[in-house]
């Protein structure tokens, strides 16, 4: 469960303003560039300062260990920034398993079991350097690491910025098998996959917020066009904006 109360975070000036939400349930989030969609997500993470107070499953964000903090929410970069180019693939994907050694301990032989597993269902190879990848595949390998991670709440921010159609459809199969337990948040511009994932909407603007609890409400051709500006067609359950 996440919630929120009375949020204020930025970076040089505050872009959200007294953000409020609870919700155990999955998330999207929604909004136009700049309206502080990763902003928030990073405030979850602790990887922006922020005032309010954040509860991740009944416990206060900064009592949690980093430890704990791992083991509870992961967020996922919309691209990979790595100190090392030179690590294979799965050497990253173990970093996941972090979180549930002892400092200095080897990984054991679940977590590579686990670290292969995920590697192959993504289709990648496991000795391959991650800058060898494109972006597409780098993308990938950022999620495999986090379903690794295996932690309660993970945030995705805009997974599918970088993947062509198939690996657009390939991620959302993997969200639709990822255990029921695990919360999801989507940060995303692709309308048509929010619609179809048909989670909880969050939709920020100029930083404040509104939460739509049922998804039908928010993806309607009125209201679409009242956040966006623009017209929306929707038609045998594909969403799409109206050109011309």
């Amino acid at each position: 469960m996440i919630s929120v109360e009375a949020l204020n975070c930025g970076y040089e000036e505050t872009i959200l303003k007294n953000l409020s939400i609870t919700t155990a349930n999955n998330l999207v989030i929604l909004g136009a560039n700049g309206a502080g969609k990763s902003t928030f997500a990073k405030a979850l993470c602790t990887l922006l300062p922020y005032s309010g107070k954040i509860t991740l499953n009944d416990h206060p964000l900064q009592e949690l260990s980093a430890q704990e903090r791992a083991r509870t929410i992961t967020y996922i970069p919309p691209k990979l920034e790595s100190y090392d180019t030179f690590i294979t693939v799965l050497d990253f994907v173990l970093m996941g398993r972090h979180p549930y050694k002892s400092p200095f301990e080897a990984y054991s032989e679940k977590d590579e079991t686990l670290a292969r597993s995920l590697i192959e269902e993504h289709a990648l190879d496991p000795y391959k350097k991650i800058g060898e990848l494109s972006s597409g595949q780098q993308q990938l390998l950022l999620i495999t690491q986090a379903l690794a991670q295996e932690s309660k709440i993970i945030i995705f921010d805009e997974p599918t910025a970088n993947l062509d159609p198939h690996h657009k459809v390939a991620f959302y199969k993997a969200l639709q098998s990822l255990d029921a337990a695990t919360q999801k948040v989507v940060i995303t511009h692709d309308l048509n996959l929010a619609y179809k994932l048909g989670y909880e909407v969050l939709f920020i603007q100029d930083g404040a917020a509104e939460h739509y609890v049922d998804a039908d409400t928010f993806f309607t051709k009125a209201n679409l066009k009242r956040s966006y500006g623009v017209d929306f067609s929707i038609e045998d359950g594909i969403l799409g904006v109206v050109y011309g």
